[in-house]
């Protein structure tokens, strides 16, 4: 095989095995191509048929009118005392023509008598068929042959060997039809037939196979448009009615999606218990240590622990999320709105002992989170801490509807404090960076609420805002 027919041998392997409607049109182009086949197998059939039917019983009894008229003429060679009584073996080419023949000792033929219809010419006897000739006994059976006429064509003869009384020798007696003037009419009504029964059988073939495409893969459709439905968080498990094919399939993805939601809860329980254990001591020793001025080294590095093990535990929380999620297509419905309400109500309270901070909140409507409420809640905490801490009085969260293509509302803080430059929103992104080093953390704030952001495939800005502070812009994914 060369190398262009292997090559697109192999594309259509490929295009067999991604594609389900392509093997039920291969198997509609198989069907149509074995109809033409069948069609015209009984076409030859027909032909075959007609020949037997119409022809060969013309041309014996014309062989068997010869054979009747044949005798001695005067010097005991064979002559034909009558001609045959249909005319059209006295006609001109005619495609019926008969030819008397004398079998010589040696197995040749030599031509005695022919008809008027084929003029000054002989029917050329090929070679195998003179000597099945010459090798059939007189008064034997006779013998049919197709051979190549005098006009080019298919040319049907029947052989007769006799002995005629008081002519020494064996006689053989041919007589032919063209079969094409015997066919050709019929075959014609046949194929146009023929012809059109195909294209309707394949129109229905195709028509029916369309069909099947339609209904027998519209239940993948369904099940495609209902496990989007989970990943969207519209739906916890595939809950439609699937046929028996399609069932163990659906049981298997609801097992999966189980299976994942299992993880990320053992995930969570996890990180809740690590920071139950590792909290419990350190508040302990921060409560021991907070008795008097000469511990105030121990208590500040008790409270940088402290920040630390928060910090890490909110990295683990990250990374468990990420790991537990990998590949899984779970996804969540959280409100929006109510949950920024409730978070804003939670700063006023914190931030009314230090600072008179006003924090209002501005929405085009409320949106549905893909994702988990602890989640939202962690990253809108952050920048909203971070708008309190540094902002001089006033905070505006701002929740604004999907805007794109990618489905991505926005949540906008915005503060009235100093603001950070152009070089300071990079460095703010750097793992581990501090921009002010009197302020308590370990400066993995922003890295960590960028890393979560990313696992939801957000987007966190940052740029300066109208108050003349710092006006960050955090995208995440709605729901339908």
């Amino acid at each position: 095989m060369s190398k262009a027919p292997a090559a697109i041998f192999g594309r259509f392997r490929a295009l067999i095995r991604r594609s389900l409607a392509a093997r039920l049109l291969t198997v509609a182009i198989i069907s149509v191509v074995g109809l033409i086949l069948m069609g015209l197998i009984a076409q030859a059939q027909f032909n075959a048929r007609i020949i037997r039917l119409a022809v060969d019983p013309e041309i014996e009894s014309v062989a068997d009118d010869l054979i009747g008229n044949s005798g001695p003429g005067l010097n005991n060679e064979l002559v034909l005392r009558d001609l045959p009584f249909d005319p059209r073996y006295l006609q001109p080419l005619s495609g019926r023509y008969f030819q008397v023949v004398l079998i010589r000792d040696d197995g040749s033929l030599q031509t005695q008598t022919i008809s008027p219809s084929l003029v000054d010419a002989e029917i050329q006897i090929p070679t195998e068929v003179q000597r099945a000739i010459a090798a059939t006994r007189a008064g034997g059976p006779a013998r049919f042959f197709t051979i190549d006429g005098p006009d080019g064509g298919d040319f049907r003869i029947i052989a007769r060997v006799e002995h005629i009384p008081d002519v020494q020798g064996r006689y053989a007696f041919i007589v032919g039809v063209a079969t094409s003037s015997i066919i050709a009419p019929a075959a014609n009504v046949v194929g146009w037939a023929f012809a059109v029964f195909v294209a309707f059988c394949a129109l229905m073939v195709m028509a029916v196979t369309a069909l099947q495409v339609r209904v027998g893969l519209e239940p993948l459709h369904e099940l495609q448009r209902d496990i989007a439905a989970v990943r969207r968080g519209d739906a916890e498990r595939l809950q439609g009615e699937y046929p028996a094919e399609i069932q163990p399939v659906t049981e298997e993805l609801n097992a999966l999606v189980d299976h994942n939601r299992e993880v990320v809860e053992r995930a969570r329980r996890h990180v809740g218990n690590l920071a139950h254990a590792l909290k419990t001591p350190i508040a302990v020793l921060k409560n021991a240590a907070a008795g008097g001025a000469e511990d105030a080294v121990l208590k500040q590095s008790i409270e940088e622990m402290e920040g630390f093990v928060e910090r890490q535990l909110r990295r683990a929380r990250v990374a468990a999320r990420a790991e537990a999620s990998a590949g899984a297509t779970i996804a969540y419905r959280t409100p929006v709105l109510k949950n920024l309400e409730d978070l804003v109500f939670m700063m006023e309270q914190r931030y009314d002992s230090t600072k008179a901070m006003d924090i209002s909140i501005e929405a085009e409507g409320d949106v549905t989170f893909r994702g988990e409420r602890e989640d939202l809640l962690e990253m809108a905490a952050n920048l909203i801490d971070n708008a309190c801490k540094y902002g001089k009085s006033q905070v505006i969260v701002r929740l604004l509807p999907a805007f794109d293509s990618k489905g991505l509302f926005e949540i906008v803080v915005e503060d009235d404090g100093p603001g950070l430059s152009d070089a300071e929103i990079a460095r703010a992104m750097e793992r581990g960076a501090r921009l002010d080093e009197a302020a308590p953390g370990q400066g993995l704030g922003l890295s960590i609420l960028q890393e979560t952001v990313e696992l939801y495939a957000g987007e966190l800005l940052f740029e300066r805002g109208q108050l003349g502070g710092l006006k960050a812009r955090l995208r995440l994914p709605s729901t339908d």
